[in-house]
C-alpha cells in the first residue's frame, strides 16, 4: 500500500470539495508526511495568518488518521508558508529563551495551536537554562518559558 499515493488522493478530494485550484505533492519524512500545496488559489489558504491552512491540516490529519491509519503526523504546507512560519516561531522561542536566561524572569509567548507549540517545545528542549510548559485551555494555548 503506497501511503504517499493515498495521501495525495485524500488531498485531491479535499481540494476538489473546496473547489480550490491547487495541486498536492506528498513526501515522506522520518516522523511525518509532508503535503505541499501550490497553485492559483494558494492565497485563500494563507489569509488570516494561515488560519485556513491550519484548519485544513487539522481536518486532513484527523481524516488520514482515521481512514488511512497513519502512524505519522500529516503536515500541510502551501507554497512554503509553513516552513517560513516554523523558522520564525523557532527564532521567537530562541530569542525569548535568551531573555529568560538573562533576566531570570519567566516569559509568556502568544497563543499557539498544537503544531506550533510542539515546534517551540522541541526548539527549547535543546536549550540549557530554560524550561517550557503549555498553559491554558482549548485549542490555542500559551507557552510559559521559565529559568531552569
Amino acid at each position: 500500500m503506497d501511503r504517499r499515493h493515498d495521501i495525495e488522493e485524500l488531498a485531491r478530494r479535499f481540494l476538489d470539495a473546496m473547489k480550490l485550484s491547487l495541486t498536492a505533492s506528498v513526501t515522506e519524512e522520518p516522523d511525518s508526511f509532508q503535503v505541499d500545496l501550490g497553485g492559483p488559489d494558494a492565497y485563500l489558504l494563507l489569509e488570516r495568518k494561515g488560519g485556513v491552512l491550519d484548519a485544513l491540516q487539522l481536518v486532513m490529519g484527523k481524516v488520514a488518521e482515521a481512514r488511512l491509519q497513519l502512524d505519522k503526523r500529516l503536515v500541510v504546507d502551501c507554497e512554503g508558508y509553513r516552513k517560513g512560519r516554523d523558522a520564525e516561531l523557532v527564532q521567537i522561542a530562541l530569542s525569548a529563551a535568551d531573555k529568560v536566561r538573562k533576566l531570570r524572569q519567566p516569559m509568556e509567548l502568544a497563543p499557539m495551536n498544537p503544531y506550533e507549540r510542539r515546534l517551540v517545545h522541541l526548539a527549547l528542549a535543546e536549550q540549557e537554562g530554560v524550561a517550557s510548559a503549555s498553559q491554558g485551555d482549548g485549542f490555542l494555548k500559551r507557552i510559559l518559558i521559565t529559568p531552569a
